[in-house]
């Protein structure tokens, strides 16, 4: 188990083990669905159904999870979202993406600075903060994450974890 501690002025402990991240995926999409289905998002959830152990904290996966979902919902403009689960007996890796009105070329490299806004929809909410601390939880428990977007067609964010 690995703890790491203070971070951007906000006490933040991990507690690093050994989690079945499916099932875990699983628990945190259920109280989704009931808000992508009052947004009026149509859904596709892929989650192998064989078990995947990734040394992670439960706490800082959810929070990540939720907020790259959240992001959908707040900013795209989508009324599309998916969330694909994938393993390759090495890395295990998560994809959610929408089809909303996308992330132009120029604000990519930004996207995960912190209090960086697009120009775009995605701006008129939020602090800025949502992408920047979730990339700095995700590198921090071990991983990387990237995105990719082709406007008004999809943006797709990629987060991979080495496999216990």
């Amino acid at each position: 188990m690995r703890r790491f501690g203070k971070r951007n002025s906000n006490e933040l402990q991990f507690d690093v083990r050994p989690l079945e991240v499916m099932e875990l995926t699983r628990e945190i999409l259920k109280d989704w669905i009931p808000i992508f289905e009052e947004k009026r998002i149509n859904y596709d959830i892929y989650i192998p159904d064989a078990p995947c152990v990734v040394n992670l904290d439960a706490d800082a996966y959810r929070r990540v999870l939720n907020n790259l979902i959240q992001n959908v919902v707040a900013h795209s403009q989508a009324d599309h979202i998916e969330i694909a689960l994938e393993t390759n007996g090495r890395e295990f890796s998560l994809c959610v993406s929408d089809n909303g009105i996308g992330i132009a070329q120029g604000d990519l490299p930004h996207i995960f600075d912190r209090l960086y806004k697009c120009d775009m929809g995605r701006s008129e909410k939020g602090s800025g903060l949502g992408l920047s601390i979730t990339k700095q939880i995700v590198e921090k428990l071990g991983g990387s994450i990237s995105v990719e977007s082709v406007p008004k067609e999809k943006t797709a964010f990629t987060i991979q974890f080495d496999i216990s």
